[in-house]
């Protein structure tokens, strides 16, 4: 098993290098950027700052495992989440949480809450996401968005907000249903799967909001204090990038949203800042998020380190 798990990090530490090569080797206005000592100090804040955005959107799947009855530390969740999201890469926008999975069993989670769990959480940032860029499409209309041709009609937006307030109601029974079966199927006793309470799905959302939030901080950084533009602000990125965001996601065949999100952000930053800047600025996101990925990775293996010396101090106590 531990020979597996290193080489599950080596092949997911070699997966972040190689799609940082293929940024970097874009030609593109990042290659032609001069970096000065302000912008490298910009572009390790914006990365810092990303991670953080990683880190409090992991704690939803702590509160999700906590509200189902599951007892994993906050601290061990995140650092899951963390190791698991490299996969992401890999097309298909499947594979990370299949290395979630993996993780949480050897933790000694339940199938089924960690399957449950991971629906809702899939559900309630999309269904997060399009509710920010609903507003955003609402509030700034076509003076941001009318260069994307992407763009989903507002109705689709509303109805997937509607559509995540009813599923998890439906999606407890099809689950429990589905537990039984698999209980029986091993001759063992069912557990119960439990629904999250409305408290718990609302500290979720609270989350998700304030981690889009940090992502168009991150936006922000990078635009005011690398290409030194002028306009826009946090409010508006963050609508910004949840549009971009949700259109990457529902994007088939798209590894993390890999090119059509930086599509989107470029013609909806264009109004904002210009063409030739929103190209720089979607190009470093990519950047930062890619380096950002690997640094959130390196930070769940310090985190799952820290969790097992102090289990272990713990039981020696």
């Amino acid at each position: 098993m531990k020979a597996l798990t290193r080489l599950g990090n080596a092949i997911a530490i070699l997966a972040v290098a190689f799609f940082l090569y293929l940024t970097l080797s874009q030609p593109s206005l990042v290659a032609q950027l001069a970096l000065g000592l302000e912008q490298g100090y910009a572009l390790l804040a914006a990365v810092v700052v990303y991670v953080a955005a990683m880190s409090v959107g992991a704690l939803n799947w702590a509160v999700l495992l906590r509200a189902v009855g599951e007892s994993l530390p906050a601290a061990s969740a995140v650092s899951i989440v963390l190791l698991s999201q490299a996969a992401k890469y890999i097309p298909g926008n499947v594979a990370h949480h299949g290395g979630r999975i993996v993780l949480g069993r050897r933790q000694g989670l339940s199938l089924t809450n960690m399957l449950f769990t991971l629906f809702l959480e899939t559900l309630w940032v999309i269904a997060i996401g399009s509710l920010v860029a609903l507003v955003a499409i609402i509030v700034a209309g076509e003076r941001i968005f009318s260069g994307v041709r992407q763009l989903p009609q507002w109705w689709i937006l509303g109805g997937i907000v509607v559509a995540a307030l009813i599923a998890p109601v439906l999606s407890h029974r099809l689950f429990e249903h589905l537990a039984r079966w698999w209980a029986a199927r091993r001759g063992e006793e069912a557990r119960r799967v439990r629904l999250p309470s409305a408290r718990a799905f609302s500290v979720v959302s609270l989350l998700y909001v304030i981690n889009y939030l940090i992502l168009g901080l991150v936006v922000q950084l990078i635009a005011t204090r690398v290409f030194h533009a002028q306009g826009g602000g946090v409010l508006l990125l963050t609508g910004i990038f949840a549009v971009a965001w949700i259109i990457g996601f529902i994007t088939p065949g798209a590894p993390a949203g890999l090119g059509v999100r930086e599509l989107v952000l470029v013609a909806a930053l264009t109004p904002v800042y210009g063409r030739e800047t929103a190209i720089g600025i979607a190009a470093m996101l990519r950047v930062v998020t890619v380096i950002g990925d690997g640094a959130a990775f390196l930070f769940g293996l310090g985190l799952a380190r820290w969790v097992r010396h102090r289990q272990a101090a713990s039981s020696e106590a």
